[in-house]
């Protein structure tokens, strides 16, 4: 019996493991899709700030709802480049959360993707 459980165990803790990787490999796909639209896109944001950006993060499809209560939610991530003051490679992305809430006269709905660049 008490191996039974523990083989269930650790299956559940594989499984909880494995699930929480592919979100956030998905989420992390996501993000370079919206990347690879906006640098395609000549209106945008030009390659020269994001050549000289320090970090980038991106949170595809930022939710926001309101009636009487807002409230908004996005997951994204953040990628930094690596060594002194920031000029080396990329280094490996972060996972973000945004969410926040207010209250107030207010209704709608809006679904956007949200990037910021930081530089000098």
């Amino acid at each position: 019996m008490m191996r039974k459980c523990a083989f269930i165990l650790c299956v559940l803790l594989i499984a909880g493991t494995l699930y929480a990787a592919n979100k956030e490999q998905k989420r992390l796909e996501n993000s370079g899709v919206v990347m690879q639209e906006i640098i395609n896109t000549p209106e945008n944001i030009p390659r020269e700030i994001l050549g000289k950006a320090d970090c980038v993060i991106v949170f595809p499809s930022v939710l926001k709802a309101a009636f009487v209560v807002r409230g908004s939610y996005g997951r994204g991530a953040m990628v930094c480049r690596t060594g002194g003051e920031f000029k080396g490679p990329w280094g490996a992305p972060a996972m973000y959360a945004l969410e926040g809430g207010s209250i107030g006269f207010q209704i709608g709905g809006q679904a956007t993707d949200l990037i910021s660049a930081d530089y000098e």
